[in-house]
């Protein structure tokens, strides 16, 4: 038996409302996604870091790197050649002059030594007795010189022969510290292998090549530069190694192939953390501005602009700075900018006229 609504009002009436429930259902659920949909995603604003400018000491500086050298390297060449019998050289040694680095097998030359002693005491001997002929007037003049020439040709032959025989000693002819000492005991010495490298270490010196541009800056404020040295250290283990030093040297010329020219710094520092061959940054410092409005390097974009920071509404300003003084680590700020707020980092997400959210504040005063 089939079941018709019209035979039960209550029932009828109970499905209409509920499908007019459903129906305003669907409709506020597809109202609501449609309003949503017409907002749009918003964008968080970008962070940047602003920092208002100090007052500190700026100085103008050129900084270029070279290598830190011995003033005075002095190689140590052997005289005579043979085999080292005896080797005292060890880099890293302080030796002092006159000190024996190496001996050079002897025999030979004390043979030499020993024929030429001989003959020298036999002329020595035959002029004697002829030099009393002579001056008895017993023999011709001729017979003195012919005896005279062969005792002083003997003698000549003896000196050599004894200067040779010292030779074998190789002495330091400077005190100094060994840098290299790479023969051994059994090594062939000669005049073309040294048997050492001595170095002043008191003495040390940076041989800076310097574009032509600064030639003038170099020659003509010579005495006002300062110079620094930077020796970088190792991360995370040692600070860098600072000394200062003062320019020993100008050269009058410019190198035709390289249009550079060579200024030797003497650094003052002889402590153990420079040595020949270490690579060092040089700071050459020509002028000081003190007193005067300074913000970090890292103010400045690549191109030279900047961003200010206006408080009130929140929002950053592009500016653009042309020639500013700067140290490598801050730059002077224009007079027209010394109580601004400068983005100093975050400063390629942001452009002109756009509102920021500021993440860390730094040159606040306490009457802000």
């Amino acid at each position: 038996m089939k079941y018709s609504l019209n035979k039960n009002p209550v029932l009828k009436k109970l499905c209409i409302w509920a499908c007019i429930i459903l129906l305003f259902t669907v409709v506020f659920i597809l109202t609501g996604r449609s309003k949503s949909s017409t907002k749009g995603y918003q964008a968080p604003l970008p962070c940047v870091v602003i920092s208002k400018p100090l007052i500190s000491t700026v100085k103008e500086s050129i900084t270029l790197s070279g290598y830190v050298e011995a003033k005075t390297m002095i190689p140590v060449v052997p005289f005579v050649s043979g085999t080292i019998t005896e080797y005292n050289a060890q880099a890293g040694d302080f030796v002092e002059k006159d000190s024996i680095l190496a001996k050079i097998d002897d025999a030979p030359f004390r043979q030499s030594l020993l024929q030429a002693e001989a003959a020298y005491f036999g002329y020595q001997s035959t002029f004697e007795r002829i030099e009393k002929l002579y001056n008895s007037g017993a023999t011709t003049q001729q017979n003195y010189d012919n005896a005279k020439a062969q005792n002083d040709a003997a003698k000549a032959q003896y000196d050599l022969a004894k200067l040779q025989y010292d030779y074998t000693e190789v002495k330091a002819p400077v005190s100094g510290t060994i840098l290299q000492a790479d023969l051994g005991i059994g090594s062939i010495g000669s005049q073309n292998t040294p048997v050492a490298v001595i170095a002043d270490m008191d003495n040390l010196v940076v041989r800076l090549k310097v574009p032509e541009k600064f030639f003038d800056l170099f020659m003509l404020e010579k005495d006002s530069i300062t110079i620094s040295i930077t020796r970088p250290g190792q991360k995370n283990m040692y600070e860098d190694a600072t000394a200062t030093a003062y320019i020993e040297n100008i050269a009058p010329y410019i190198s035709a192939d390289s249009k550079n020219f060579q200024v030797v710094c003497h650094i003052n520092d002889t402590s153990l953390r420079f040595r020949p061959g270490m690579y060092v940054k040089v700071t050459a410092s020509y002028k000081t501005h003190e007193n005067v409005p300074v913000i970090p390097v890292t103010a400045r974009k690549m191109d030279g602009s900047a961003y200010i920071y206006d408080p009130e509404s929140k929002t950053v300003k592009y500016i653009t700075l042309e020639n500013v003084v700067s140290d490598n680590v801050n730059f002077i700020v224009p007079s027209q900018y010394k109580d601004s707020y400068f983005v100093t980092d975050g400063l390629n997400t942001i452009f002109d006229g756009q509102k920021v959210t500021v993440s860390e504040y730094f040159g606040k005063t306490s009457g802000e």
